[in-house]
């Protein structure tokens, strides 16, 4: 199927970090391959813009790149959801120092047709970057020199994310949200003043200060910003380009704006050590729905909760007498012995953990062995290191891939990496325990190293600041469940349901099978993985604007009345009762959203569902009402006006006959 290629949302996302931040573990693998609960940072990359509505993603690879290729490449190949909905290019440049030099070299490429999202390998969001970009082109109507609007989310000041990196401090015109100084300064810092330039207050009715935002590396961009790099090479970083803008607005004809991120929408960056810890539990606690610990391919293993944030892979060995306390995730294939504790730590896949072994607040990645006897406290682990026996790895320890750690070792604030002159770097440690920056190199500028948290953080996560209960989730499709348990649970699972009903109904269109033994399918799925009727619901429709051919038509509409035809039995079954049609109506939402074959077709969606009686005028009126409540980014798609406005027509002419 052709897709109007001026439509689609198009996103540039930096592989590169251009710091030693996540040295050595980084040395020589790309930092989209470093996992974060368990998943690379590549898949909550694709798999949040694939969610967030973006349907073309320029994968731009200074380091690294063709390790990069080789596994967007295996992802497509086996499926990855994202790949159903989105096209992505993987650019590679030897060359490319900076940031600057990346966007130079995208528009000198030519790749980039108009308005864009800017964002980095690093970034973990769950918003809908599509209806940011729209409201970045309505201040564009306003203001034709508005070349960026910075994205931020507002958070308490004791937050390990603001504590943990450099915090902003913004000041913009609180009317128009137009950016008018913008500083970053070190957490912790001994400045205990601003200086806010008088002319920003005087020029402005009313300005806006904050001081407590997370940058999570995301930004909306207008047509101009990649010229507006070539044009100006001392612009080398994105904090370069927002001082270059706010300095020199009249010259450049260009202008900035930001917007804060609502309630439960959550970003992040992670830029050192320190928020990678937070960010890990965040994931963890479902803070990022719904990106979690199945995004990506691993939604083709199953994870069971164990209660207090528990999760193991239902391939994992552990022994009856080990004990998993909380926030543990534990990988396909690995083994826990005998007398073993686990507390606040991820561990990856086909790992061998020995007996009587303590881990506590650390990340051990994949094919790790560890032998008995062994502390490993707050410390990070890569792949294929051996521990051997009676080994204390704490405070901060970090280990590169590869690494054999003698018997009865003793590493406090290490850095091990395998060379061929076996170096071994050893962090700066103070003595002191007044700072949280114990663990930091005499790197020099803003540049500097930070080391991993010798401590683990339970602060709470973005959402504590906006009054949230830990015990609510993010907004989901799914209406709510009041058993938290069962939600999380269905949250690892519901992505492997959504794909077996994908599945079944593709391979009943294409077989023409009885619609009674594909309901018997659907069902043997559900008790299989215990799903809520109202969730059975949601995902059989969203299953049935999910099946591959309307990807490969031509004629989405003439399909889509085809299928819902052909499964008019399957509809029936589950869609009838008020609750049900609501159900449905959300689903259609979704798939509009998520699906660049139902771009804009929304209203005759639902006409061909209305003719067929599935869904009902009230129903539809209620649902609309919510659509505009909740601001969704289809709400005023011209499909739907029209949709709704021949519903009125109908319904007054109905009057009249009466």
């Amino acid at each position: 199927m052709e897709i109007d290629k001026e439509n689609v949302v198009q996103a540039v996302v930096i592989m590169d970090t251009f710091n030693n931040h996540f040295s050595p573990i980084c040395d020589n693998k790309p930092m989209g391959l470093l996992q974060v609960a368990g998943i690379p940072l590549i898949d909550f990359a694709l798999e949040s813009l694939s969610h967030g509505g973006v349907g073309e993603v320029i994968l731009f690879c200074c380091k690294g790149g063709q390790k990069i290729k080789d596994y967007v490449r295996s992802c497509i190949d086996n499926k990855a959801i994202w790949s159903v909905t989105m096209e992505v290019q993987v650019m590679m440049s030897d060359t490319c120092q900076t940031m600057g030099d990346v966007m130079r070299e995208i528009d000198a490429a030519g790749l980039i047709r108009g308005y864009f999202v800017l964002t980095t390998v690093n970034s973990i969001s769950n918003i809908h970057f599509g209806s940011l970009l729209e409201q970045h082109k309505q201040t564009c109507k306003k203001d034709k020199g508005a070349a960026m609007t910075l994205v931020y989310k507002k958070v308490s000041w004791e937050h390990p994310l603001i504590a943990s990196d450099k915090p902003t401090f913004l000041a913009a015109d609180a009317n128009t949200k137009k950016v008018l100084m913008h500083q970053k300064y070190k957490p912790k810092s001994t400045e205990k003043s601003i200086n806010l330039p008088l002319e920003i207050v005087l020029n402005h009715s009313e300005v806006k200060l904050h001081h407590n935002l997370v940058d999570a590396s995301i930004a909306l961009c207008s047509p101009s910003v990649p010229p507006l790099f070539s044009d100006n090479f001392d612009f080398q970083t994105r904090d370069d380009f927002i001082h270059g803008i706010l300095i020199n607005e009249e010259i450049l004809a260009s202008s900035l704006y930001y917007t804060l991120l609502k309630g439960n929408q959550y970003a992040a960056a992670v830029t050192n050590w320190k928020t990678y810890q937070t960010v890990c539990h965040d994931v963890l606690h479902n803070w990022t729905y719904p990106l979690s610990i199945d995004t990506g391919l691993s939604y083709q293993n199953t994870y069971f909760d164990m209660g207090n944030h528990n999760f193991r892979n239902k391939n994992s060995t552990l022994s009856r007498s080990s004990s998993i306390v909380e926030n543990v995730l534990i990988g396909s294939k690995t083994v826990i012995n005998d007398n073993t504790v686990v507390t606040k730590s991820m561990i990856g896949t086909k790992c061998v953990i020995g007996n009587n072994v303590t881990i506590k607040g650390s990340h051990i990645m994949n094919n790790v062995v560890i032998k008995d006897n062994c502390n490993i406290v707050n410390s990070f682990i890569d792949d294929n290191c051996t521990i051997e026996e009676n080994s204390v790895v704490e405070n901060g320890t970090i280990i590169a891939s590869n690494v054999v750690v003698q018997a009865g070792s003793q590493l406090r604030g290490n850095i091990l990496e395998s060379t061929e002159a076996e170096r071994e770097k050893t962090l700066m440690k103070s003595t002191s325990e007044s700072t949280e920056w114990e663990n930091e190199s005499s790197g020099s500028g803003g540049d500097d190293f930070i080391g991993f948290e010798k401590t683990w953080s339970d602060s709470e996560s973005c959402y504590s600041s906006d009054g949230s209960d830990e015990s609510s989730l993010p907004d989901s499709p799914i209406p709510e469940d009041t058993n938290r348990a069962k939600k999380i649970t269905n949250i690892v699972i519901i992505p492997v349901f959504l794909q077996e009903v994908i599945d079944s109904l593709a391979r009943g269109y294409e077989e023409k099978l009885k619609n009674d033994y594909l309901i018997l399918e659907i069902n043997s799925s559900r008790y299989a993985y215990n799903i809520q009727l109202h969730e059975v619901n949601f995902f059989v429709v969203r299953a049935l604007l999910s099946i591959p051919v309307l990807a490969e038509t031509k004629n989405v509409l003439s399909t889509v009345k085809d299928i819902l035809k052909y499964f008019k039995p399957v509809l029936s079954n589950y869609i009838k009762t008020k609750s049900s049609i609501m159900d449905c109506l959300r689903a259609v939402e979704d798939s509009c959203i998520k699906c660049q074959w139902l771009e804009g077709k929304c209203g005759q969606i639902l006409h061909l569902l209305y003719e067929a009686d599935v869904v009902d005028e009230d129903s539809l009126i209620e649902w609309r009402q919510d659509l505009e409540e909740n601001e969704s980014p289809i709400a005023n798609q011209p499909s739907l006006v029209k949709f709704f406005e021949w519903i009125e027509e109908a319904s007054e002419e109905s009057d009249e006959s009466e």
